[in-house]
């Protein structure tokens, strides 16, 4: 069965979710439709750029991914999809699919907005629903060389430190870093985070003394992590997306 995946900042309020998955299964009816989000902050085309990249690697060569968080919707912008390691990503040229780049070609159906038109429901999902149904990609967009992409944080290595930044906070108000693992030094080591201070790395979230923060190694992304046990690290600390997070060795 195919699988087609989606991402969104939809929520799951409304309809527009099963607009989408309803083109999708009226072009394609054996795809095994799968949620990855709906709860992206709307408009925060870096997060959902983070999940895809993070995500789309474990489902089986040749899904198709559909990331549709749009700022610029009703803009100029392309509609475009992209194949990358034998998978397929269909969306906004906005950079929301920056992280995953390679073969790019715009979407050929034309897309000057017509009364009554969503983009997600009209265009994003049959043209997800054709790709995965193996329909040749010529037949469905135009190769082009000059995709939008955004740049996302990256951490600066210093002698004593690691400068690192806050790119997402989960369901949980779990603080996820852009620090991965092996860029921690092999000693104990020391965190601050908006005025809070971390002595060392836990294991996992029980480790935790009541009301105190802990930092672990995010098991889902590989990603320092900053957490409260059974309670919201972000609400506790007041840190959002973008906040710095530091990391010393203790001896030094």
């Amino acid at each position: 069965m195919q699988v087609v995946t989606l991402i969104t900042d939809f929520g799951v309020k409304d309809p527009y979710v099963a607009m989408m998955k309803g083109s999708i299964l009226s072009i394609a009816s054996g795809v095994n439709c799968v949620d990855i989000t709906h709860d992206i902050e709307c408009g925060d085309i870096e997060s959902a750029c983070f999940l895809i990249e993070e995500s789309f690697e474990y489902f089986p060569e040749g899904s198709v991914h559909l990331v549709v968080v749009d700022p610029t919707v009703g803009s100029n912008r392309r509609a475009i999809f992209t194949r990358n390691k034998n998978h397929f990503f269909v969306g906004p040229d906005n950079g929301v699919l920056s992280g995953v780049l390679s073969e790019t070609y715009r979407i050929s159906k034309k897309t000057d907005m017509e009364p009554g038109t969503f983009e997600g429901r009209d265009i994003f999902a049959p043209i997800a629903a054709h790709l995965a149904l193996g329909e040749e990609v010529d037949h469905l967009g135009i190769r082009i060389d000059d995709p939008v992409r955004i740049n996302l944080a990256k951490p600066q290595i210093k002698r004593d430190a690691i400068m690192g930044e806050i790119i997402y906070i989960d369901h949980f108000g779990n603080l996820v870093s852009n620090v991965r693992e092996d860029m921690l030094p092999s000693t104990d080591i020391e965190i601050d985070i908006c005025g809070e201070k971390i002595i060392g790395l836990s294991r996992y979230y029980k480790e935790a003394k009541k009301k105190a923060l802990l930092a672990f190694i995010n098991g889902g992304f590989g990603l320092l992590e900053v957490a409260l046990y059974k309670e919201s690290a972000a609400t506790y600390t007041g840190c959002k997306k973008g906040e710095r997070i530091v990391i010393r060795r203790r001896d030094e």
